[in-house]
């Protein structure tokens, strides 16, 4: 395996949907890849609403997460930090949203602040529950065996990384502690499927930062 690699086999998509049940109400859809070697977070993120006319702005994200950790019998806590634009972090496009998010070790649920540039004025949302939606899973193409393409889908890509499995055990978890060793060894028995992802990702992330 190369160097480049073994530093980014940590790489998982999470996506969130941030905002209230109730008819109308604002939603921001923040989609992102997880390098945790680094921990750095990249992707997409959508402010929504329907209104009149209706609010839809889409920004490139980017940023980094921290583990928040408190003394037992305190919970520690997971801080995902994002600014977006229109053409990531190395374009000349002013920043317009500004997303401050903190989950649980498990990465589910949690609560966010966030503010965003509506072309005319900054709008500032606090204190919006957020939920952990299914992310896509990652399909490839292979070259057919019989005339006519053949798509075969890869199952959603496991995080496999240290930190949580740590904090699982000295919270003394045990479901998450078999939860999170079961889907390591399942990624490990994946490595080809999961060094395709990644060199998949990996182009996809140059291209964004290109834009």
């Amino acid at each position: 395996m190369s160097g480049s690699l073994q530093q980014n086999v940590g790489l998982f998509p999470l996506s969130y949907r941030i905002g209230t049940s109730a008819p109308g109400a604002q939603t921001l859809s923040l989609n992102l890849l997880v390098s945790t070697p680094q921990q750095e977070v990249t992707g997409t993120a959508s402010v929504t609403q329907a209104i009149n006319p209706p609010l839809d702005l889409h920004f490139d994200v980017w940023g980094e997460y921290s583990y928040l950790t408190v003394m037992s019998p305190g919970v520690s806590k997971i801080l995902i930090t994002v600014d977006g634009n229109q053409g990531g972090p190395h374009s000349n496009s002013m920043t317009g949203l500004e997303v401050r998010l903190v989950v649980g070790t498990d990465w589910q649920n949690g609560v966010a602040n966030y503010r965003y540039f509506d072309g005319q004025r900054w709008h500032e949302v606090n204190g919006v529950p957020a939920q952990q939606v299914e992310s896509v899973s990652s399909r490839v193409q292979l070259p057919p065996l019989e005339p006519g393409p053949v798509i075969l889908p890869h199952p959603p890509i496991m995080p496999l990384y240290a930190a949580p499995i740590q904090s699982a055990i000295a919270s003394g978890d045990l479901a998450q502690m078999k939860n999170l060793a079961s889907q390591a060894k399942q990624q490990l028995d994946q490595h080809p499927q999961l060094q395709s992802a990644l060199e998949a990702a990996k182009g996809e992330i140059s291209r964004l930062e290109r834009r």
